[in-house]
C-alpha cells in the first residue's frame, strides 16, 4: 500500500526539497532586469500577466497588476459595455495626465455627481459647457454635508475664474510644482479658448511615486489587456475596448489555431492595424 495501489510512479520533489548552493556573484538584485516583450509593442516590467477567467481577472485585479509591472486580461463573459468599462476604469485609474477626464455639466445634481464619484473611484470632476470649456470644478468638499442633494452642480462648484489651471504643455514636473505651491489636488489643462484639454490630480502623482515599476502606456496610464471570442459581436466588442483605451486583445480561444481563431484576427487586424492582438491557445506542435 505504500505507493498507494500503484498511483505513486516515482519519487517527487517539492519546493522545500531543493536548495541551490549559493556561489560567487558580481549580479547585485539591483542590477537584474525582468522586463520581456508581451508583443513587439508593450513591454512588461515583470513577466506577469492574468488569465482571462471570469474567476480571476476584472479591473480589480488588472489595476494591482499593472502596478507591479505585469498587465491583466479582462475576461469577455459580461456585456460589451461592461467590459469596456472595466477596461475604461484600470485607465482611468492612474495617469500622468488624464487626456481625456470624466466631466459634468452644470445641470446634473449633486446626488448624481456622489454617485459618479463613488463608481469612478475619483473625489470630483470638472465642469465644462457643450463644446468643453471648463466653467468650473466640483469636489467632494463642495458637497460634503449638503443635505438638499437636488442643487445644481453649477451652483456649488467652484467657478472657473477661481480655479489655477495651466496650458496645454505643461510638463508633469511643472504641474507637480503648482499643485504643490497652490496647495490643490486638482490641475486642469486648457487650450487658448478655454477647452479642457486634460487634467493632472495630486492623487496620480503620489501613485506614481508609490509604484515606479508600473506598466504604463504613452500618456501614463496602466496597461490593460481585454479577451474577446470568435462570435458575430466580436468585431463591435472589439471596438468598443479600443475606444475605451485597450492595449493588448487576445482571441481566447481552447483551439487557437482553428480556422475561426485565424479569421478573426486577421478581420481584427485589418479593422484596427495599429492594435496589438494575440491568438491563443495555440497547444499543438
Amino acid at each position: 500500500m505504500s505507493n498507494l495501489n500503484g498511483k505513486v510512479i516515482s519519487e517527487g520533489l517539492t519546493f522545500d526539497d531543493v536548495l541551490l548552493v549559493p556561489q560567487r556573484s558580481e549580479v547585485l538584485p539591483k542590477d537584474v532586469s525582468l522586463k520581456t516583450k508581451l508583443t513587439r509593442e508593450i513591454e512588461l516590467n515583470v513577466p506577469i500577466i492574468s488569465s482571462a477567467m471570469d474567476t480571476v481577472t476584472e479591473s480589480r485585479l488588472a489595476i494591482a497588476l499593472a502596478h507591479q509591472g505585469g498587465i491583466g486580461f479582462i475576461h469577455k463573459n459580461m456585456s460589451i459595455s461592461e467590459q469596456a468599462e472595466e477596461v475604461r476604469r484600470v485607465k482611468l485609474y492612474q495617469n500622468g495626465m488624464i487626456s481625456e477626464p470624466v466631466t459634468l455639466s452644470t445641470d446634473v445634481t449633486i446626488a448624481e455627481a456622489n454617485e459618479q464619484c463613488r463608481y469612478y473611484k475619483i473625489s470630483g470632476f470638472p465642469i465644462v459647457d457643450e463644446d468643453g470649456v471648463l466653467l468650473g470644478i466640483i469636489t467632494n468638499r463642495d458637497m460634503k454635508y449638503r443635505e438638499d442633494q437636488s442643487v445644481k452642480v453649477g451652483e456649488v462648484m467652484t467657478k472657473r475664474e477661481e480655479l489655477i489651471t495651466a496650458p496645454v504643455g505643461t510638463t508633469l514636473d511643472e504641474a507637480k510644482q503648482l499643485l504643490m505651491n497652490h496647495r490643490i489636488e486638482k490641475l486642469p489643462i486648457i487650450d487658448e479658448q478655454g477647452v479642457l484639454q486634460g487634467l493632472v490630480t495630486i492623487k496620480d502623482i503620489d501613485k506614481t511615486m508609490s509604484y515606479p515599476n508600473s506598466c504604463k502606456d504613452a500618456l501614463g496610464r496602466l496597461r490593460a489587456g481585454a479577451a474577446v471570442g470568435v462570435g458575430a459581436d466580436t468585431l463591435n466588442r472589439v471596438a468598443a475596448l479600443v475606444e475605451a483605451g485597450v492595449d493588448v486583445i487576445t482571441v481566447d480561444s481552447a483551439h487557437g489555431h482553428s480556422i475561426g481563431v485565424i479569421d478573426m484576427v486577421r478581420q481584427i487586424k485589418q479593422a484596427h492595424p495599429a492594435l496589438q492582438v494575440i491568438g491563443g491557445n495555440i497547444v499543438t506542435a
